[in-house]
């Protein structure tokens, strides 16, 4: 009676039901809990950041309305999630991976680099941080909005009277920018000239008037009064950004172990996909 009893396919599918609960209370995990806990360090948070935002702590009915909202929040996205609305929701699931990646990057919090680390971070990649070289120049501006066609003929005649001894202070247009440019990178004189202009200055002789030289508001009798050449930097020209640089580094490469440490908790089963013939025309 018994054996025949086993042999019945539904009992096989009542003891197979039977071994997948089992299986599925052992390694699922536990179900959230019902309780939600507001605590006193929580609603402190909600008052620093009324605190913030309005310039005032929260009147006590405002104070509840924080803790209402947040009661409110937490029981929709306890909802959600046991509804699965979480799951193939692209949106979501970048959220979560962004916040891993928060995780796995704060974590492990580096030390401040000592001035060895600085030294070896610097010798792997001069050429970050190289010096740039920087010019002092001044110009006499010709505005073609101005004078149009007549802009070149009255360059050569201001070059000429500079060579005669005017004072170039009182000679050309007004120039929104000035007329002395101090200190002044390749990139930052590129920024208000252009990119021409800006290799003119890295060749122009120091001292002499020259040009002129077109830029996109006109024409320009430039001298170069100073000019300080590139240079590797040493440590303390660039401590800032050595100093922000090689913390990022850090903490991208305890990012990219503790990932590594994560892959090893998986089977990565990767499937081979055929090739796909691209579409003919």
């Amino acid at each position: 009676m018994t054996r025949r009893i086993l042999r019945e396919p539904l009992v096989h599918f009542a003891l197979l039901g039977a071994a997948l609960f089992a299986l599925h209370r052992a390694v699922a995990p536990p179900p959230p809990t019902s309780t939600i806990v507001v605590s006193a360090a929580l609603q402190r948070g909600f008052r620093q950041e009324h605190l913030r935002r309005h310039g005032r702590l929260p009147t006590p009915e405002e104070a509840q309305a924080l803790v209402d909202r947040y009661v409110d929040t937490e029981v929709m996205l306890r909802e959600a999630l046991a509804l699965g609305l979480d799951r193939g929701d692209i949106i979501v699931r970048r959220r979560l991976v962004q916040k891993m990646e928060f995780l796995n990057q704060d974590m492990t919090p580096p030390a401040p680099p000592t001035d060895a680390d600085l030294a070896s971070f610097l010798a792997a990649r001069p050429e970050r941080y190289q010096v740039a070289a920087r010019a002092t120049i001044e110009h006499v501006f010709v505005s073609t909005r101005l004078h149009a066609g007549d802009a070149a003929a009255i360059a050569e005649d201001l070059q000429a009277r500079i060579a005669a001894g005017d004072d170039p202070a009182r000679l050309g247009d007004p120039f929104l920018r000035g007329r002395v440019f101090r200190n002044a990178t390749e990139e930052e004189i590129a920024g208000v000239f252009g990119p021409e202009l800006a290799q003119r200055v890295q060749s122009a002789p120091v001292g002499a008037w020259v040009g002129p030289y077109r830029s996109s508001f006109g024409l320009h009798l430039l001298r170069v009064s100073e000019r300080v050449g590139g240079r590797p930097p040493t440590i303390e020209d660039v401590r800032r950004e050595l100093e922000r640089d090689w913390e990022e580094e850090r903490r991208s490469e305890a990012a990219r172990a503790a990932l590594a440490a994560l892959r090893t908790r998986y089977d990565v089963r990767i499937e081979t996909a055929p090739v796909e013939e691209p579409p003919r025309s």
